[in-house]
C-alpha cells in the first residue's frame, strides 16, 4: 500500500458521552496559516513548483531565492527557482513564475558575501549553504540565515523590493549579477551605472527566457538605492575585468558593493517600460527605509485578498491547505505596468496607458481558465477585471493570447482559453471589458478569413470550421478539439450577453462537436482523418500519444463533460453508461494509487491524474449526470490523498494556482462551468465558510462535514430547498447562507 500525500482527518478527542470535540474555530487571520514551502518539493511531474519568497498578490516582484542541490538547478526541478531539498542558496533573483512547467525568468540577482574575491565574477560562485531550520517564508517575506552566518531578510511591493543583510563582522559586500537567469534562459545585453554621491544603481537588461524568448525576449529596467554609503566598488563585464568603475556595459555584467558596517539595506525597483518607470516606481512603492512598515503593507495586501473567506472547522492540515491554496492563486497573473498605468507589450511602437485595468501579464491560461479565474469572477472582482482587461489589450495586438509572459506571448500549449477568461468574467458580472473583447474573439472565431491581429489561440479553426471537428492530420487534434468545444461553449455565452444570437447559435452548436470524435469501436475519443475515418490498428487508451496534449485517451475524454454532460451521457447510450465508464476510470486510479511504489506519484498516472489539467473535471462530472454522492466520494478522495501541507502536498505543477484554486473551490463544496454563471454542487469539507465579498456575507453551513461524514443529504438556499447540484453566480451573490445537511452515507439527494 502506498502512503497518501494527504493529510486524513486527525484524531477528535471524545469526551465521557463520545460526543465530538467543538470544531476549530473560525479564523481571524489567515496569513499564520499560509505556509509558502507548500509546494516547492515533489520530484518529476509531482514538483508542485511553488515559488517560496516575497510577493504581494499578482506582484511583478517576486523576490526569492534561486537554489540547486543534488539536481544542481536543473529546470525540471526548478521552474520557480527553488526546490525544497536543496542545500544551497546561488542567488536571490527578483523575477520569478509560480507553478509554472517551463524556464523562465530568475533575473537580476542581488547575493551577500562576507568580501568581494575580484577573481570571481557571478553571484553563483558566491553560493552559499544553508539550513532548512534557518529559513523562514511567510506572505509577504523570506528570511534565511546562511552557514556562513550571513543573515539576509527579504519583503516586496508590486513592483519593488526590500532587502536587509547582516553580515556577524559588521560588514561585507553585495553582488549584483545582471547576467543572472534559470535554466535555458539567457541575458544577451545589460548595462548598469553606479551613482556614490546618491548611492543609486541603475541599469537594465534583455532577458529571453524557455517561453519569453519564443518572442524575442523583455527588456528590465532598475532603479535601487543603498541606505549607507559603499567604500569600495567594482563592475565587470565579459569584456572587461572586475576593476574600480561606474559603468559597465555587454554581456556578463555585473557590479560588487563594499559596506563597512551593517546592516546593509537595498531598496529596487523594476519596470517593464523604461528608466523613468523604474525611477517612478521606487519613488512610489518604498518612499521611506522601513522593511518593517513594507513587509507589515504586504501582509495586509494579503489580508485584503484571503480574508474573503473565513473558515470554521476542518483540521489544522487542512487549514493550512487551504490558506495556501488562495495565497497561490494570486502570486499569477503578474502586474506589469507602472504606477502610473503605462504598460508596453511586444509590437507596440510606444507605451501605452491602461484605462479601466491594472496591465497584467503571466497567464498560464490552458491551466488557469479551469479554476483561477472563475475563483477571481467570484472572491476577487478587481483580479477578474484585470484580467479581462489585460488580455483585451494583448488580443488587440496579435490575438487571444494562449500563455504571455512579461510582454509578449510564448505561444505556449493550446486552444482559445483567453475567450473562456473573458467569457466567464462576463457571465458572473465582471462585464467591464467584455465589449471591447467581443468583436475581437468573434472574428477570430467565425471569420473565414484571419482578421489582422490573427487569431491568436484559434490557430486550427479553419480545418475545425470545415470539418466540425481538427483532423488527425493536425498534431494534438483531439486536444485542439475539446478545447475548441469549450472555447465555443464560452464564447456563446459572451455572444448572448452581447446581444449577437446569430453568433450565439452557430458557436453553441459548434460546441458539441467533440462528439465528432468518438470512436464507438474503442469507447473513447480520437483522432480522426478528414475524410472521416478513424485510423486503423491497435489502440491503447493508456498511451500518451501526439493525438492529446499532455494525456491520454482516459484522461481525454471528460474535459468536454463540464458544458456538455447530455452529450457525454448520448455517448455512452444515457447517464447509466456514462457513469459507469467515469467509476471504472475512478476506481482504477485508486487501485493504481494505492497498489503502486510511491515513486509513481513522480510519473504521469495512467487515470484519473490530478497534476494535470485535461481531468480536473471528472469528479464533478458525476453530479452533473446524475449522481452527486459519487462526486462527494471521489472529489473528497482527491482532497485526501493528492493535497497535504507539506513541500510535496502539491501534486504535481500548480501552474499558476490552477491546483490550489481547485482546492479552494473544491473544499467550499463548489466547481465551476468556467465561461459559464453555473456551479456544480460538491461537497464541503469545513463545517462553516463565511465569505465576504464587496461587503455581501454569504455563509456555506455544514455541520459535522469530515472526511468520514462526506455525503449531501439535502440542501437549502436561505431556507428554499435545492433540488438539483447546481447553483449560478446570482445565488453567491444574493443568498445569505447555503446549508448543507451531512450524512455518514451515500443519499439520493440531487439525483
Amino acid at each position: 500500500m502506498r502512503r497518501w500525500l494527504g493529510t486524513l482527518a486527525v484524531v477528535i478527542a471524545c469526551g465521557g458521552d463520545d460526543a465530538p470535540a467543538p470544531p476549530l474555530p473560525e479564523v481571524t487571520d489567515p496569513l499564520p496559516l499560509v505556509d509558502p514551502t507548500i509546494g516547492t518539493g515533489g520530484l518529476g511531474f509531482g514538483y508542485g513548483s511553488s515559488f517560496v519568497g516575497a510577493a504581494v498578490p499578482h506582484g511583478l516582484v517576486k523576490l526569492g531565492p534561486d537554489t540547486s542541490g543534488d539536481f544542481g538547478t536543473v529546470a525540471f526541478q526548478h521552474f520557480s527557482g527553488y526546490f525544497f531539498d536543496d542545500d544551497t542558496i546561488e542567488q536571490f533573483t527578483h523575477l520569478h513564475l509560480h507553478g509554472a512547467g517551463a524556464s523562465d525568468f530568475g533575473v537580476l540577482a542581488v547575493m551577500p558575501t562576507a568580501a568581494f574575491d575580484p577573481g570571481k565574477r557571478r553571484a553563483s560562485d558566491y553560493r552559499a549553504p544553508f539550513a532548512k531550520a534557518d529559513e523562514h517564508a511567510t506572505a509577504g517575506r523570506y528570511a534565511v540565515t546562511l552557514a556562513s552566518g550571513i543573515a539576509a531578510s527579504l519583503t516586496a511591493t508590486a513592483r519593488g523590493a526590500h532587502h536587509v543583510y547582516t553580515f556577524p563582522g559588521g560588514g561585507g559586500a553585495l553582488v549584483l549579477d545582471l547576467a543572472a537567469a534559470l535554466d535555458g534562459g539567457d541575458v544577451t545585453d545589460a548595462a548598469l551605472h553606479l551613482d556614490a554621491a546618491t548611492q543609486t544603481i541603475r541599469g537594465h537588461l534583455h532577458a529571453a527566457g524557455g517561453m519569453s524568448g519564443r518572442y524575442g525576449g523583455y527588456d528590465l529596467y532598475f532603479t535601487a538605492r543603498a541606505r549607507t554609503a559603499w567604500t569600495a566598488a567594482q563592475v565587470w563585464s565579459d569584456a572587461q575585468p572586475p576593476a574600480i568603475g561606474v559603468d559597465a556595459v555587454g554581456t556578463g555584467v555585473g557590479a560588487a558593493l563594499t559596506f563597512a558596517g551593517g546592516p546593509v539595506e537595498l531598496q529596487l525597483a523594476v519596470s517593464l517600460v523604461d528608466a523613468a518607470g523604474a525611477d517612478a516606481n521606487l519613488a512610489a512603492e518604498l518612499p521611506a527605509w522601513d522593511a518593517d512598515a513594507t513587509y507589515a503593507a504586504a501582509q495586509a495586501a494579503w489580508r485584503a485578498k484571503l480574508g474573503t473567506v473565513a473558515i470554521t472547522g476542518g483540521t489544522p492540515a487542512e487549514r493550512r491547505t487551504f490558506y495556501t491554496s488562495l495565497y497561490h492563486a494570486f502570486l499569477m497573473p503578474t502586474v506589469i505596468g507602472d504606477v502610473d498605468g503605462r504598460y508596453r507589450l511586444h509590437g507596440m511602437a510606444a507605451p501605452a496607458t491602461a484605462a479601466g485595468f491594472t496591465p497584467m501579464s503571466d497567464f498560464s491560461l490552458w491551466d488557469t481558465y479551469r479554476t483561477v479565474h472563475p475563483l477571481y469572477a467570484w472572491l476577487a472582482p478587481t483580479s477578474a477585471r484585470d484580467s479581462s482587461g489585460s488580455l483585451a489589450a494583448f488580443a488587440a495586438i496579435g490575438g487571444c493570447p494562449r500563455w504571455p509572459i512579461a510582454i509578449g506571448e510564448s505561444g505556449t500549449m493550446l486552444g482559445a482559453s483567453c475567450d473562456v477568461v473573458i467569457a466567464d468574467a462576463a457571465a458572473r458580472g465582471v462585464v467591464d471589458h467584455a465589449a471591447t473583447a467581443w468583436p475581437l474573439l468573434r472574428a477570430a472565431a467565425l471569420d473565414a478569413t484571419a482578421p489582422p491581429m490573427g487569431r491568436g489561440g484559434r490557430d486550427q479553426v479553419e480545418p475545425y470550421i470545415q470539418y466540425g471537428y481538427v483532423p488527425a492530420a493536425v498534431g494534438r487534434s483531439v486536444s485542439h478539439t475539446t478545447e475548441y468545444a469549450h472555447d465555443d461553449f464560452a464564447l456563446a455565452n459572451l455572444a448572448e450577453l452581447q446581444g449577437d444570437t446569430a453568433a450565439a447559435t452557430a458557436l453553441r452548436a459548434r460546441s458539441h462537436g467533440w462528439q465528432m470524435l468518438f470512436d464507438p469501436a474503442v469507447g473513447f475519443l480520437r483522432a480522426r482523418n478528414a475524410d472521416g475515418s478513424f485510423p486503423t490498428g491497435s489502440f491503447d487508451p493508456l498511451a500518451m500519444t501526439e493525438d492529446y496534449a499532455e494525456a491520454n485517451a482516459w484522461h481525454s475524454l471528460w474535459m468536454a463533460g463540464i458544458h456538455d454532460p447530455d452529450g457525454m451521457a448520448t455517448l455512452f447510450g444515457g447517464r447509466a453508461g456514462a457513469i459507469a465508464k467515469l467509476e471504472t476510470f475512478f476506481t482504477e486510479a485508486r487501485r493504481d494509487w494505492d497498489e503502486a511504489d510511491p515513486s509513481a506519484a513522480n510519473f504521469p498516472r495512467p487515470y484519473y491524474w490530478h497534476g494535470n489539467e485535461p481531468d480536473l473535471n471528472a469528479a464533478f462530472l458525476f453530479a452533473q449526470l446524475g449522481r452527486p454522492d459519487l462526486t462527494h466520494t471521489w472529489a473528497r478522495w482527491i482532497i485526501d490523498t493528492h493535497y497535504a501541507d507539506t513541500p510535496a502536498g502539491v501534486a504535481g505543477n500548480d501552474d499558476g494556482g490552477t491546483l490550489g484554486s481547485w482546492y479552494v473551490f473544491a473544499a467550499l463544496g463548489l466547481y465551476p462551468i468556467a465561461g459559464s454563471a453555473d456551479y456544480v454542487v460538491s461537497t464541503p469539507i469545513f463545517e462553516r465558510a463565511r465569505v465576504v465579498v464587496d461587503g455581501h456575507e454569504l455563509i456555506i453551513d455544514a455541520p459535522g462535514a469530515t472526511s468520514a461524514r462526506r455525503y449531501v443529504a439535502g440542501v437549502t438556499i436561505d431556507g428554499a430547498p435545492l433540488s438539483t447540484p447546481r447553483l449560478t453566480q446570482a445565488d453567491l451573490r444574493t443568498a445569505h447562507t447555503i446549508a448543507f445537511a451531512m450524512s455518514d452515507t451515500p443519499t439520493t439527494w440531487g439525483q
